[in-house]
């Protein structure tokens, strides 16, 4: 594309999953929403955001061939069944029809080949998507806040791209209560929490494009040069 001349990039057009909750005052009322850090975040970054509300797991391919790359979001827990196990927690927080959903933008987006980036929640469904499983419940890795500071330390693998934007060491902020337990073939550990041991961070060892990370940078990216450099590499370079 040339405009007076001078050749202009396509902008790769980011598809960010969707949540659903009840309307705050009004519970018979639900929202489909998105955090604006990651609207914000990967327009920062050069690209063009689209959010996906959640959907019957049929129009998962035709979202799929709308968009360049997947960014899959945080949120509820992932619903034991898709793993094997039944709920072990005092907890309400599921959502069968988001699970399937991204269930499937997963499996289009692999068959499609096209980058996907996960974070929390998103990270966890993509490792029991690949067959691996979760811990249900763990501890110290809540805080209030999320966006405002960090609570955790963070240690990359070296040689690889978390370690190019975060260093050896770095501090995370920390906002889950469920992790990684069984790791899935095909994807490789790339960064801990180095006082429990508990995954922050996986990547694929295979040929599709994945990158999950278990903290929230969308929370940050305005505030930390680390989180938004993440971005700019999801967005023009994964």
């Amino acid at each position: 594309m040339k405009v007076y001349g001078k050749s202009m990039k396509k902008r790769p057009v980011i598809g960010i999953t969707g949540n659903e909750r009840p309307f705050p005052d009004d519970p018979d009322a639900n929202m489909s929403y998105a955090a604006t850090g990651f609207v914000e975040a990967v327009k920062e970054a050069g690209g063009i955001p689209l959010i996906l509300p959640i959907g019957d797991a049929a129009l998962a391919k035709d979202y799929i061939s709308m968009i360049d790359k997947l960014i899959i979001t945080g949120g509820q827990n992932v619903l034991p069944k898709f793993y094997g196990e039944e709920i072990t927690i005092d907890s309400d927080d599921y959502l069968l029809k988001r699970d399937l959903f991204e269930l499937a933008l997963i499996e289009e987006a692999r068959a499609a080949k096209k980058a996907i980036f996960t974070v929390c929640r998103g990270t966890q469904l993509y490792n029991v998507a690949l067959g691996g499983t979760l811990y249900q419940d763990i501890e110290h890795h809540w805080q209030d806040n999320p966006g405002q500071y960090t609570s955790q330390e963070l240690v990359t693998k070296d040689q690889t791209i978390l370690q190019e934007i975060y260093g050896k060491t770095s501090r995370i902020n920390s906002f889950h209560h469920q992790s990684i337990k069984n790791l899935a073939d095909g994807l490789e550990v790339i960064a801990r929490d180095p006082k429990d041991d508990v995954i922050e961070a996986v990547q694929s060892i295979d040929e599709s494009r994945f990158l999950g990370v278990q903290w929230h940078p969308e929370l940050r990216f305005d505030k930390s040069p680390a989180d938004r450099k993440l971005f700019e590499y999801v967005v023009n370079d994964l």
